[in-house]
């Protein structure tokens, strides 16, 4: 790629972009640079799909982070995953909420 390219705005109605090279015989040969993928699935449906993306991520940070205090705790006390129980999922969950842009309380 030319490093004076820069690829079009998400907006643009650029549908693809080419750069154009003469050979030695003379001919010309057109080199693909950017093409415009066509969009899958419908207009009216992304929004719940971006929901439904972000929900299930931050539930995946959640999860993780559980899971790593869970470990902790039962590293430093004996049955420390049962004492720890609450504060643990609360403090996951805290920072599952963070994930998912939403902020209660």
């Amino acid at each position: 790629m030319d490093a004076g390219y820069v690829r079009p705005r998400r907006k643009s109605p650029v549908r693809s972009v080419y750069t154009l090279h003469v050979n030695p015989d003379g001919s010309v040969q057109r080199e693909k640079l950017f093409e415009r993928k066509a969009r899958r699935g419908s207009k009216r449906l992304r929004p719940f799909e971006k929901a439904i993306r972000r929900f299930s991520r931050a539930q995946g940070t959640m999860a993780d982070e559980y899971l790593a205090r869970h470990e902790r705790s039962n590293r430093r006390k004996k049955n420390g995953w049962v004492k720890d129980l609450g504060k643990n999922v609360r403090r996951s969950s805290r920072k599952g909420m963070r994930k998912l842009k939403i902020r209660i309380l």
